[in-house]
């Protein structure tokens, strides 16, 4: 991954806020808006894992 320099601050405030949660919690519709933070403003070479995970989460809702 890519130093934090190169990181979107708001990015890497999603990412750590999701980081600590388990995978229920952050496919819960609750938490739908911080991981579309995180996707907004993730750098190219994350978006296609977050594009999966978005996948996950379109399947359960």
């Amino acid at each position: 991954m890519m130093n934090n320099d190169s990181l979107h601050p708001k990015f890497v405030e999603a990412m750590k806020k999701l980081r600590s949660m388990s995978e229920e919690e952050r496919l819960s519709e609750e938490n739908k808006d911080l991981f579309e933070q995180a996707m907004n403003y993730a750098p190219l070479d994350i978006q296609p894992q977050l594009i999966e995970i978005r996948k996950k989460y379109d399947n359960l809702h």
